[in-house]
């Protein structure tokens, strides 16, 4: 395959605590789309994303990359966003637009003037990092905890509480339990963000009364990292939770 062309992925950090559920391939459609856009500049339109790049981008098949391009596309039109400034909860789509050139593996992305202000014409409160770091990634919930975490790159701390967390990821009724969430999406993100993204993790928590009531992530870009939450009573290391 050919070499992986560096390409950063920009947004508003208003857009990367917004509420949305994606499939992988629609996540990895956006992220290639949303890394073709210079955030200084006006927005593209369309934005033109082709099997070949797909493929390259995240070390698939072409064949495969094919029907990744195909699926996403067709599902992606559907797809919302949902916000809150403090006042109002706004729904608002992705893409306006979408055409699939069938047979031809290239699709191009219209993105809708509500979403435009969150990835264009940015000059503070926005993450950025180069896409290489998740094109590994098999999991949408590992894509969207690394970029939450990437808005506090600087400080290597993000503490979140487990209802919001919940509602930015758009789990709905799944997961209700802490130990299920922590099991099924908690866990599987940090061991695939530390073997694939370059970051090393580790989660404490917060109990109000009994229940679990925020988590806490210490996080680096380094190997080796020594975390210790001994200096803060009220944390646990979420290895020796218990729900």
């Amino acid at each position: 395959m050919a070499n992986v062309i560096r390409r950063n992925v920009t947004k508003s950090n208003d857009l990367v605590i917004a509420a949305y559920k994606l499939t992988l391939n629609e996540q990895r459609l956006l992220l290639a789309a949303i890394a073709q856009i210079d955030p200084r500049k006006p927005m593209p339109r369309p934005i033109t994303i082709t099997a070949h790049d797909f493929a390259d981008q995240y070390q698939l098949p072409v064949k495969q990359a094919y029907e990744a391009l195909k699926e996403a596309s067709n599902a992606l039109y559907e797809r919302d966003i949902k916000t809150f400034d403090g006042r109002y909860k706004s729904r608002f789509r992705w893409v306006d637009r979408v055409d699939y050139l069938d047979g031809g593996g290239e699709t191009k992305l219209f993105f809708t003037v509500n979403v435009q202000p969150y990835l264009v014409h940015l000059n503070k409160r926005f993450t950025s990092y180069d896409l290489k770091r998740v094109a590994d990634l098999s999991s949408t919930h590992s894509i969207r905890i690394f970029e939450l975490l990437q808005q506090f790159r600087s400080t290597g701390f993000y503490t979140v509480s487990v209802d919001e967390f919940r509602e930015l990821l758009e789990l709905g009724p799944s997961y209700e339990r802490y130990s299920n969430l922590k099991g099924k999406v908690i866990d599987p993100a940090i061991k695939e963000l530390r073997e694939k993204s370059g970051l090393e993790i580790e989660l404490g928590t917060e109990r109000k009364g009994r229940a679990i009531d925020r988590l806490i992530f210490k996080f680096r870009d380094q190997e080796q990292m020594r975390l210790d939450f001994s200096a803060t009573p009220e944390l646990e290391l979420a290895l020796a939770e218990t729900d």
